[in-house]
């Protein structure tokens, strides 16, 4: 393994897909039931979380996107290269993805405070939104360092994905035409 391969954005793209398995494994969601006393009768109070992989795909999923990126753009490190259409424009939207999955997870949980307890999101909810967003801003500056802009997103994922021109094999080239007689 050799990190030298890998600049700055490659770095932080790889460690926050690290961070963002380990945070799949955190508390995303809880529920907590306040105790009470009254008189000689009392009750405890109760206290229950899940992790991503607890609550759904909308959880865990952007946690495992955010580490694909992470493992792709730490492969050179390793000796592999991978060619990946659309560059950073593609790694950026897969990152922007994974936040807008996590926003809408985190606004779409049901939620509940009173005097009596609370539910809602939970730290790992925050901490997977927070990564999700490092790791879109930090896509975005290498696509902007290979000299992309998002005036020219479009241009640049069509110019990267353009197949070759190359001779199609002779099975589906169309026979040649006899020449037309005036």
């Amino acid at each position: 393994m050799d990190l030298t391969k890998l600049g700055r954005t490659e770095r932080v793209l790889a460690i926050v897909g690290l961070l963002a398995f380990i945070d799949s494994f955190l508390s995303w969601y809880s529920v907590t039931i306040k105790g009470f006393s009254l008189g000689s009768v009392s009750a405890g109070g109760y206290s229950a979380s899940d992790n991503a992989w607890n609550i759904g795909f909308w959880a865990w999923f952007p946690m495992l996107l955010l580490l694909a990126v992470g493992v792709v753009v730490a492969l050179p490190a390793f000796g592999q290269r991978v060619a990946i259409r659309g560059g950073y424009a593609a790694l950026g939207s897969a990152t922007l993805l994974a936040t807008i999955i996590v926003l809408i997870r985190w606004l779409t949980y049901p939620s509940a405070s009173d005097l009596v307890g609370s539910a809602g999101a939970d730290y790992g909810t925050y901490v997977g939104l927070i990564l999700c967003i490092v790791a879109t801003v930090f896509a975005y500056l290498g696509f902007t360092a290979e000299g992309g802009s998002l005036a020219a997103l479009g241009q640049s994922i069509k110019a990267r994905t353009q197949p070759s021109q190359q001779q199609a094999p002779p099975e589906y080239q169309q026979p040649p035409q006899p020449p037309q007689q005036p």
